[in-house]
């Protein structure tokens, strides 16, 4: 069977629609729930979030992709983060993830509800930094 050659501007072309998915933390001593938190969002048309309040999941449809806030607190059983949890009194815990190519409305959607909410936006590593508020979002 012969295979068919497939052209390098078609290669090119795949990778370039390849999407990085971007994922952090937020983290908030506010008690919240994914439907509270669509009520501050303003920069993005109502009809492009949606909630389902039964897994606390809201999404905010972007341009590339999806914003996605998922209820995250099942992420965190180590003794070290649960100790870092506590010291900052952290009630809510999503995980946000986000196509690299709508890094800047998510950011704008996520500064809206870190200036409702309060809390901060961190990364999925050891020391979860670097970290983000409402201040350093944008």
């Amino acid at each position: 069977m012969k295979m068919k050659k497939i052209k390098k501007s078609t290669i090119v072309e795949a990778q370039k629609r390849k999407k990085k998915i971007v994922e952090f933390y937020y983290m908030t001593p506010e008690k919240t729930d994914a439907k509270e938190l669509t009520r501050f969002i303003t920069s993005v048309d109502e009809e492009k979030v949606d909630v389902w309040p039964e897994l606390n999941l809201m999404e905010v449809v972007l341009d590339s992709d999806s914003l996605i806030f998922q209820d995250g607190r099942e992420c965190f059983v180590d003794p070290l983060d649960l100790e870092f949890i506590e010291e900052r009194k952290i009630q809510s815990i999503y995980v946000v993830s986000y196509e690299e190519g709508d890094d800047q409305k998510a950011r704008r959607v996520i500064k809206e509800i870190l200036d409702a909410k309060g809390g901060f936006l961190c990364s999925d590593t050891e020391d979860f930094e670097p970290m983000f508020t409402a201040d350093t979002i944008l």
